[in-house]
């Protein structure tokens, strides 16, 4: 039978008010972390591995749901990847398990397409999961097609929310939500919820999809020390798609238009 990854009921936190050169304070930390309640189930079979290039133009492994066991985790900015930093664990699925593939098919506004284990990639000692064979099938010809910017966390966060250092990113966010996402410049972009959304929607308009873009990735780039594909979220999400922590608004609050967005699709 087919193993289906759950939603949770319960959220991390976090505050899209605008704190100069801050970080959160720790009350607000410790309140973000809440245990994952997923299990990764591992399929002990045999298989095959594809070889490509990552963005970087290292050589990366994308390992069938039949191998018997994960490739190492790489390296990163501080060394071997902490199995401690409750993010970005390896032994999860990444975005919670949602199908990535699926989501360059949905139309915008579209909640994402839950996978299952027993369609699995492992790609840089990461497990993602897949809705059909199919979908796993042409993540495994070309992953880096279909990775989520800045690992899976909030768009927003990484690109202009300055008080972020990695040691907090990998602990605590910023959350990113499997059903608030955007397609851009044939990207996969996700946010905590939709008025960080929109916010960064409007960012665009105002300084341009390049400009935005570039933001974002030279900050996450420098966040893991240019092992941009290396680590993914796969811990630190949020599920109320309109509002975010009590003293944040709405997106009603913001906004009655639902049809914003960085670019047309």
């Amino acid at each position: 039978a087919a193993a289906t990854v759950s939603g949770r009921d319960q959220h991390h936190t976090m505050s899209y008010e605008e704190l100069p050169n801050s970080a959160p304070h720790t009350e607000e930390i410790r309140s973000r972390k809440v245990p994952m309640l997923i299990t990764l189930t591992v399929l002990a079979l045999t298989g095959g591995t594809v070889v490509v290039a990552n963005r970087g133009g290292a050589a990366a492994s994308v390992v069938s749901s039949s191998l018997q066991a994960k490739d190492s985790a790489p390296a990163g900015p501080l060394g071997p990847k902490d199995s401690s930093a409750s993010c970005i664990e390896t032994s999860d699925a990444v975005m919670s398990g949602y199908d990535l593939v699926a989501y360059f098919s949905l139309d915008s506004g579209d909640s994402g397409v839950q996978g299952s284990s027993d369609y699995t990639s492992t790609y840089n000692g990461y497990s993602f999961y897949f809705s059909s064979a199919a979908n796993q099938a042409l993540f495994e010809a070309s992953p880096t097609s279909y990775l989520p910017k800045y690992g899976g966390f909030c768009t927003y966060g990484i690109a202009e929310e300055t008080w972020w250092t990695w040691e907090t990113i990998k602990s605590n966010g910023p959350n990113g939500d499997p059903n608030v996402w955007e397609i851009i410049n044939g990207e996969l972009f996700f946010f905590m919820y939709k008025v960080p959304k929109y916010k960064y929607d409007t960012l665009c308009s105002e300084d341009g999809v390049s400009a935005i873009i570039a933001k974002g990735d030279a900050n996450w780039a420098n966040y893991t020390s240019g092992d941009t594909d290396s680590y993914f979220n796969t811990e630190c999400f949020w599920w109320d798609d309109d509002c975010g922590m009590s003293n944040d608004e709405c997106i009603d609050a913001v906004t009655d238009d639902d049809s914003y967005a960085c670019e047309s699709r």
